[in-house]
């Protein structure tokens, strides 16, 4: 077990028990069984405070290219983050006002001068697009709106993480497979300052209304911010103060929101490709994740950029959704493709698709290990797991419409290279670095690699992950026909295997199946482009409500 001192063996945050996550990580993945053989990989202690090597001995590297993330993060220190937040709500407000200009309501449709100021456009589908929905909902394909991500997780897998005594704003599916499971993918300087991230970055459970649903909610963070323990070891200052520059603004955003909920059906923001970074940035709810990775010494552009495609791996699925309820923010319908035509179509989505898909890929292929990346890494298994985004339903329906075919050669780029000044695609992107792309097979040579080099019942436990994460849903989407008990054992059985994989120590090789399958969805197998087609027929029970729990809603947690 890590050490904890003298309470080493039954460590606790409160009334929590986290016996369960005070694990003993296996050292020495080895580096022979990764693509380009691991250069210039450096993993740290999972945690990474109670080692004998000085972290700043490591050394992390600074990567090519993020140039424009770099310019506008600046150092990532605290100061910059005020700045930032500053400027976010600002624009944010704006969006909002220009809903109600001279009084009345104003959405503009259509084009706009370059570089406009933040706005709420109207949007519509394409005539195309409109035919198909229609179609498809005229035989019984209609998407269910987003669930309200409430529902508690199994007994087994509470009782595996050894969960079962914490406050249950906690311990939902949603909340235990999002920050949780980060937090203990990227790992802290203890096992009590892990727990304590974990219940900081809940503040981005305030934009699913939790704050409603669970009254502890607001005590437990703010407990959290204020955890002396965990402001006492390295970067957690800088991490709490960074969770605190950011909950003004999704405090500000959610309170907009309500205020104009019944006005923003089919309307979307337009801005500039430095507005959508700077927003992004803020709306991804996890600063804390990234001032600790800053404050550490990885790369800040890098870490910039991980956290506006933690946006963009969210929103790709949501898109149809979007359109329709009160989410203005979807990075795909903010693309002035769309937001400046005031026209959602296909070969709008498939520009935007495939800029985005280069923006990730080296976070995926290359620079998985990294704290900030690991939080974008679990965001494929968060979408199957969170009783919200029904990621396997969404492919299924969208699955007529994606790519069958592996990107060839697979890409990567910038944000600022696949996106003009103006948040025009500009549809440029490189070839992948072939020592980091994959053959395009189901279980691709990558996998197969790196799946040999585990002993059996390792290589058992973590093929099967790969199964969960890939194949099962591939084959559950080809056969074309809606099972809603076959779409739950799924997303059930991932639960089960991250919390059994975490409970043996196998965290830096969950993260790595997590990272390759979620370039898998992107640019191999396109589960994330059929998902995003199938948010299309999302059947519009949102339309004019928010897309979470809301203030006196009754609620099943069951």
């Amino acid at each position: 077990m890590a050490s904890m001192g003298a309470d080493a063996s039954l460590p606790r945050w409160g009334s929590c028990s986290l016996q369960g996550l005070n694990i003993e990580v296996r050292a020495g993945l080895d580096k022979d069984a990764l693509p380009s053989g691991g250069s210039g990989i450096s993993i740290p202690p999972h945690f990474w405070g109670e080692g004998p090597v000085a972290e700043a001995e490591l050394g992390f590297p600074v990567y090519t290219g993020y140039s424009e993330a770099r310019a506008l993060i600046g150092e990532g220190a605290t100061a910059d983050l005020r700045r930032l937040s500053c400027q976010a709500r600002g624009m944010v407000t704006e969006m909002f006002a220009s809903i109600t200009v001279g009084g009345k309501d104003e959405v503009e449709e259509g084009a706009a001068p370059s570089l406009p100021r933040p706005r709420v456009v109207q949007l519509r589908l394409s005539p195309e697009l409109a035919l198909w929905k229609s179609t498809q909902h005229a035989i019984g394909n209609v998407l269910p709106p987003k669930g309200k991500a409430l529902r508690q997780a199994s007994p087994q897998v509470l009782a595996q993480l050894g969960a079962t005594d914490w406050p249950a704003a906690l311990t939902t599916n949603n909340a235990l497979f999002g920050g949780c499971m980060s937090n203990m993918l990227i790992g802290a300087a203890d096992v009590r300052t892990m727990f304590s991230n974990y219940v900081t970055d809940m503040a981005v459970n305030y934009e699913y209304g939790y704050s409603h649903v669970f009254p502890t909610l607001q005590g437990l963070v703010q407990d959290a911010l204020a955890d002396a323990h965990a402001l006492g070891t390295p970067h957690g200052r800088e991490r709490r103060e960074a969770v605190a520059v950011g909950l003004p603004y999704i405090q500000d955003k959610i309170a907009l929101e309500v205020a104009n909920k019944t006005r923003l059906k089919y309307c979307s923001a337009q801005m500039d490709r430095r507005a959508a970074q700077v927003i992004y940035l803020f709306d991804s709810s996890v600063l804390g994740i990234g001032a600790e990775a800053t404050a550490r010494g990885f790369d800040v552009g890098a870490i910039m950029s991980d956290l506006v495609l933690s946006i963009n791996s969210h929103d790709v699925i949501d898109v149809g959704s979007d359109l329709v309820n009160s989410e203005i923010m979807n990075s795909f319908l903010n693309v002035a493709d769309i937001a400046a035509s005031g026209v959602v179509s296909e070969p709008a989505l498939r520009a935007i698709y495939d800029a985005y898909a280069a923006t990730g890929a080296r976070a995926f292929t290359q620079r998985w290990h990294e704290p900030s990346t690991r939080m974008v890494d679990n965001e494929i298994a968060w979408h199957i797991a969170n009783d919200r985004h029904m990621l396997f339903r969404r492919a299924l329906l969208g699955w007529p419409k994606a790519r069958k075919s592996p990107a060839r050669p697979q890409r990567e780029a910038d944000f600022d290279e696949v996106f003009d000044t103006d948040f025009h695609t500009t549809g440029f992107s490189r070839p992948l670095d072939p020592e980091y792309a994959c053959d395009g097979e189901e279980t691709c040579n990558h996998v197969r690699r790196f799946l040999r080099q585990r002993q059996d019942e390792d290589q058992q436990l973590l093929g099967a992950l790969w199964w969960s994460l890939v194949t099962g849903p591939l084959e559950y989407v080809r056969q074309g026909k809606v099972d809603e008990q076959r779409e739950e054992n799924l997303a059930e059985s991932v639960r089960l295997q991250l919390v059994q994989l975490f409970s043996k120590g196998l965290v830096d090789e969950m993260a790595w199946l997590l990272a390759h399958a979620s370039h898998h969805a992107w640019q191999v197998n396109y589960l994330y482009e059929a998902a995003m087609f199938g948010s299309i027929l999302d059947g519009g029970a949102l339309t004019g409500k928010l897309d979470r729990a809301e203030e006196g809603e009754e609620v099943n947690l069951g």
